[in-house]
């Protein structure tokens, strides 16, 4: 009993704390099984920067950036704060309830008596009734068939997808930035290439139109040059044109405007040999099972539905309390011409009380139901998710293969233009080659610069995909020195 009045005596004290500490308290701890802020999941002790815009973005920096501001980062992260809170309510249910209830009031009542018939005309009469009072009522749950159990359970599951939700986000966010950040290296890359296109078409053109000029040379050879500095012009403006594009999908990844000027640092991909992947592809697709976020996420929500079944069982089952209460009434009356004594009056009562729920018109079998077919629906969604995570590992593992094996092929096939154009140049100058020939060599060397680009980004995007089927995304540097 002393227990009981010991409690009483806290919760009429927490009553007393304002709104603002209130909301600060956190008595079961249930904010420590979330990270406090949304990207520390993923950063775990890295700050979020601040990086002066005059300074050019390293991939890490819009990594960091994006994590820190992105929409989705936050969202995912405010999810999870409120399943946290939903795991602290299941766990008071635990806990004794006492509400208090206080107040004044005042009646009045007039009364006219009609005594004409006996010639003394009407009587009116008036009493003034006020009245204080207060009640105390506490009730503590003891025994509920595991009501309680299976809802603390189910929220904590729960929690569990809720944060694994969030660790998926951060991938995605974290993958989403990557490509937006290669794809704009990319488009850089391709601009490149196409101006070094233009400046030898160029070049092609200003050399065709001397040897015209001079009689060594056709008009025909001239206007096949014009024609192909013309189609490099094209090219080169389409290429500022993605460039520009690329550069406004990176500022919205990273939370900033699209017009806002941006600047990554260039770097040069000369990688002749891309990194080996130490571990098989039946390794990987085990490991992505391990700590896929969705997976983990998915397998939550299935223990989840399994305590939602435990719940709907016991929900008609009995439950057995303890109540009491404690009321007191001070009325006092006061009556026109003579006034009546104040009185009080005080009760308490302290019990067991045992509700035992009769009739709800056949819902109970019909809410089991339904949390037994929510148990499927989560269990498919499971083997689903496990059967597209193993073909993303699948896929991605072989991309990667293919596309380091092109890497090296592109450098190779880019040497070789670079070698057929400066050979097709010298024959063309001394006279003994063709500009047919030389026409050829310089849309050869432009595709392969092409080919390099778009190998470049697909080894590093594929290397992407494959950490992210993994759930292994991380700060890393994805690029070969």
């Amino acid at each position: 009993m002393k227990r009981q009045v010991l409690f009483a005596l806290s919760a009429v004290a927490l009553v007393a704390v304002p709104e603002a500490q209130a909301q600060r308290l956190d008595v079961f701890l249930t904010r420590d099984d979330v990270s406090e802020t949304p990207a520390a999941r993923l950063l775990g002790g890295v700050p979020c920067p601040r990086l002066s815009d005059a300074r050019p973005l390293e991939l890490d920096d819009a990594i960091l950036l994006a994590v820190c501001t992105h929409p989705q980062a936050r969202r995912a992260w405010a999810e999870a704060r409120a399943q946290a809170a939903a795991l602290g309510l299941a766990t008071a249910a635990y806990l004794p309830t006492l509400n208090a209830t206080v107040g004044t009031q005042r009646n009045t009542l007039s009364t006219t008596y009609d005594h004409s018939t006996f010639g003394a005309g009407s009587i009116r009469r008036s009493q003034n009734t006020s009245s204080r009072y207060g009640a105390l009522d506490f009730s503590w749950v003891l025994f509920d068939f595991g009501k309680r159990d299976a809802a603390r359970r189910q929220a904590r599951a729960l929690l569990a997808a809720a944060n694994a939700t969030q660790d998926g986000t951060l991938q995605t966010v974290f993958f989403n930035t990557a490509q937006a950040f290669y794809t704009l290296r990319d488009a850089q890359a391709s601009l490149d290439a196409a101006q070094r296109t233009e400046a030898i078409a160029r070049e092609s053109l200003a050399e065709t139109g001397a040897r015209h000029e001079a009689g060594a040379g056709t008009l025909a050879d001239q206007l096949q040059a014009r024609t192909s500095y013309r189609r490099a012009v094209l090219d080169r403006v389409s290429a500022e044109g993605n460039a520009r594009a690329a550069t406004g999908a990176l500022a919205v990844a990273i939370g900033r405007d699209v017009n806002v000027p941006l600047q990554i640092v260039p770097r040069e991909f000369d990688a002749e040999v891309a990194d080996e992947i130490g571990d098989g592809i039946d390794q990987l697709i085990d490991e992505a099972k391990r700590r896929q976020p969705n997976l983990i996420a998915a397998r939550a929500k299935l223990d989840a539905a399994h305590a939602s079944v435990d719940a709907a069982r016991v929900q008609d089952r009995p439950t057995l309390s303890l109540v009491g209460s404690l009321r007191q009434n001070d009325p006092s009356y006061k009556q026109q011409p003579q006034s009546v004594p104040m009185t009080r009056s005080r009760g308490s009562m302290i019990g067991v009380q045992l509700t035992i729920p009769l009739f709800e018109g056949f819902g109970s079998g019909y809410r089991v139901a339904q949390a037994r077919a929510q148990v499927d629906a989560q269990a498919a969604a499971l083997h689903d998710t496990e059967l597209q995570v193993s073909l993303d590992v699948w896929r991605s593992y072989h991309a990667v293969q293919t596309d380091s094996a092109n890497l090296a092929n592109s450098r190779d096939l880019l040497d070789d233009a670079q070698r057929a154009l400066d050979m097709a140049r010298g024959r063309y100058k001394e006279g003994v080659g063709t500009f047919a020939e030389l026409l050829n060599a310089q849309t050869s060397l432009a595709d392969a610069r092409k080919q390099r680009v778009l190998a470049v980004s697909k080894w590093q995007i594929a290397r992407l995909k494959l950490a992210a089927s993994l759930g292994n995304l991380r700060l890393w540097n994805a690029n070969p020195e």
